[in-house]
């Protein structure tokens, strides 16, 4: 799904600063774009080593969904380990 900006706020929903922080991105925003919400990957001070940090927006209006089903599937994958 493309994300198309408008003139709504984003909010982010997913920060890390992990060396795979950049994979870990791109798997929450495959989870999201499979429930229709779209988002934004971003890097901030990508000079930083391993690299830096990244981030995951959805629209405002998305957001509370999206936090919702970030959820969602942080308690299965805990209830999983289990």
């Amino acid at each position: 799904m493309d994300f198309v900006p408008n003139d709504e706020p984003l909010v982010t929903i997913f920060e890390s600063r992990t060396h795979l922080a950049t994979i870990e991105a791109e798997v929450v925003q495959s989870l999201l774009e499979s429930a229709g919400i779209s988002s934004w990957i971003a890097r901030e001070n990508v000079i930083q080593q391993p690299v830096g940090n990244v981030i995951l927006k959805v629209l405002e209006s998305q957001a509370e969904d999206a936090k919702a089903l970030l959820l969602d599937a942080e308690r299965a994958a805990e209830e999983g380990e289990g």
